[in-house]
């Protein structure tokens, strides 16, 4: 889909052409400008494949317009409607290499013939564009900045990303809407101002970010994360990447508004917390401060709905995790006791024996008895 901007400060004449547009059904996404100074700011903000644009605007002329846009934009398509008399400003967008003007009132099979045209370059550029590795380096943000590359730290920036993608991870899992976007825009703002970096990394960060995103949404299926992980890296624009993002952002933070209104949202942050916190002193008081609840209200609530007290639901996620690392790894006692919350390992001992009818090492032991008999 190519971005398209209509720009002309008659309001039925950018109706009239949203209307012949509808021809070209999913071939544009359209934007819409009243003057040319509202023009330049959408160019400014959006990477814009075709421009359809009145020659008299006011701020700014169609002529105007087009010459600043050239210089950071030389491959856009502009398509310039006119009146008879402005042939003067006709000359002068001939110079531009403007694609073609269209005299008003305009005539629906001459635009036709027109954006067919320009539809078909921009579907041939688009295929060899996809072979520039050349020209997707250069023009992959959209906005030029002035970043010497040398002072673009790999070891940092994977640093800086790997934190901000564990927070986000952490804030899916708790389902903390404000926290998500936050940390989602912080990371798609990083990567707006690193312009020197390549633009296969940048992919992979926002590929990473997308699996989190539609792993939130119940509705997606792998089909839906495969092609949108496709669409990533078929992308030439840095914006287009955001554009997507933003979209599935959005629709994770409505399930999480929608999903904070139900009555069992206190508690399902409360167990979440929990399992990524368990290795923690954990209290009643934080929880409570977690979810802006009572402390005496949330105790019994939790009970009513998990049919489970608080400190019986920390201790048998606690005791599951220390199953875990009993089995799967060669940690001692004393460590695991303090990996899963216990800082006394003599009562952490004495509570594994209670719950599993053996101590941490006869319940180990007897895991690899098992093992050999089998």
């Amino acid at each position: 889909m190519y971005t398209l901007l209509i720009a002309d400060d008659e309001a039925d004449e950018r109706t009239l052409i949203r209307f012949l547009l509808n021809e070209f059904e999913n071939t544009f996404q359209i934007l819409e400008a009243k003057n040319g100074r509202e023009a330049l700011q959408l160019l400014t903000d959006n990477h814009v494949d075709v421009l359809l644009s009145d020659i008299q605007m006011p701020f700014l002329n169609g002529i105007e317009l087009v010459s600043q846009v050239k210089e950071k934009n030389p491959d856009i398509e502009v398509l310039f409607f006119s009146g008879y008399d402005d042939f003067s400003y006709v000359k002068a967008a001939l110079s531009l290499k403007a694609v073609n003007y269209i005299l008003k009132p305009v005539d629906p099979v001459e635009f036709h013939k027109f954006l067919t045209e320009i539809i078909d370059r921009l579907n041939s550029h688009k295929i060899e564009f996809s072979k520039s590795e050349k020209y997707i380096e250069e023009h992959f943000h959209d906005i030029a900045h002035n970043v010497p590359s040398g002072n673009v730290s790999h070891a940092s920036i994977d640093e800086d990303t790997n934190l901000l993608l564990h927070t986000i991870e952490t804030a899916v899992k708790m389902k903390q809407a404000g926290q998500l976007s936050e940390q989602v825009h912080m990371l798609l703002d990083k990567y707006a101002d690193i312009p020197k970096l390549s633009h296969i990394y940048i992919r992979h960060v926002c590929t990473s970010l997308l699996k989190m995103l539609i792993s939130a949404l119940p509705t997606q299926t792998d089909e839906d994360l495969q092609n949108a992980v496709k669409e990533i890296y078929s992308f030439r624009h840095f914006s287009d990447i955001i554009k997507m993002i933003e979209h599935y952002l959005s629709l994770v933070m409505d399930l999480f508004k929608q999903e904070q209104n139900t009555s069992n949202y206190a508690i399902y942050q409360v167990e979440q917390y929990i399992r990524l916190h368990y290795h923690e002193d954990i209290t009643l008081n934080s929880l409570a401060d977690l979810v802006y609840l009572n402390p005496n209200y949330l105790s019994n609530i939790f009970a009513q709905v998990t049919g489970c007290t608080l400190n019986k639901y920390i201790k048998q996620i606690r005791m599951e995790k220390a199953q875990e690392l009993l089995l799967n790894t060669n940690m001692k006692v004393s460590d695991i006791s303090q990996a899963v919350g216990y800082p006394n390992t003599s009562y952490f001992c004495k509570s594994f024996q209670k719950l599993f009818g053996a101590t941490p090492e006869r319940f180990r032991q007897r895991d690899i008895i098992n093992d050999k008999n089998i």
